[in-house]
């Protein structure tokens, strides 16, 4: 039986650090903010152009914005949090505890929803002050498509945690890599049709293709985005659970060899 109790410890845990790392709040202020305003005002000047294609680019430019911030932040959120044991060296503090390894990973899920939450906060008022946007449009589009990229993030996330319980501290960097290298493929801020063709087949593994690809259309054409979601659905589903998985697995054979070999 999952307990809430160990679960909301483990975000406590990661949600006090706010309080003493800079960088953190950085990620969920800054780095947003910069993307708000670099692809925003793109997204302006492309739409003030007058060329009839690119109705309602500024809204779609911003949705890509906000969107991908729950892919790129949150996957890396949850692979800080991962990495922030390892820095501490407080993996073998923390797994002597009586604490399940489902149960951490539940923990993690819940502590990045909450990241996602105050990150999304923060560009809607970033857009607020910085654009003539209408808030409530933007934020009802969000919804529509924020749910598939939070089980994208997650499968990245677990991807990248994978990595490290694979080659230790040597993998963070690479774990990532990871994410930030799926961007060109996910349709964030640019339609998928401008890959190359080896890029266009590449894309159609990736969930967020489909949300991005659904997003852009309902915004820019009024389409039906139902089908697009529904394939974003489901790959990232199959894909966070698959994930969870395949680092359980992994992290528990690791114990069996020793945890202290991720510090070296």
């Amino acid at each position: 039986m999952i307990k809430f109790s160990p679960l909301w410890a483990i975000t406590i845990r990661h949600l006090r650090l706010y309080k003493h790392d800079l960088n953190l709040l950085l990620m969920i202020t800054f780095w947003p903010l910069l993307d708000v305003v670099t692809w925003g005002y793109l997204g302006s000047w492309i739409q003030e152009s007058g060329i009839t294609q690119f109705h309602n680019y500024k809204l779609v430019a911003l949705l890509g914005v906000l969107l991908w911030q729950i892919v790129g932040r949150g996957a890396n959120g949850i692979a800080i949090a991962f990495n922030e044991e390892l820095w501490s060296n407080n993996i073998l503090n923390l797994f002597s505890l009586p604490l399940r390894l489902l149960e951490w990973c539940l923990g993690i899920i819940l502590y990045f929803a909450l990241m996602i939450v105050a990150t999304a906060l923060c560009g809607f008022i970033s857009i607020y002050m910085l654009y003539d946007a209408c808030l409530s449009t933007l934020a009802y589009n969000f919804l529509i498509f924020s749910l598939p990229l939070f089980f994208t993030a997650i499968w990245l996330g677990f991807t990248s945690l994978s990595i490290v319980v694979l080659l230790g501290k040597r993998g963070v960097e690479l774990g990532f890599v990871v994410v930030w290298f799926l961007l060109p493929f996910s349709g964030a801020y640019y339609p998928i049709e401008v890959l190359p063709e080896w890029g266009q087949t590449l894309s159609t593994f990736f969930p967020m293709s489909y949300i991005f690809t659904g997003m852009r259309a309902y915004v820019l054409y009024q389409q039906d985005p139902t089908s697009y979601l529904i394939k974003g659905y489901c790959i990232s589903i199959i894909y966070a659970i698959s994930t969870i998985g395949i680092f359980m697995y992994l992290f528990n054979r690791c114990k069996q060899k020793g945890i202290t070999r991720l510090m070296d």
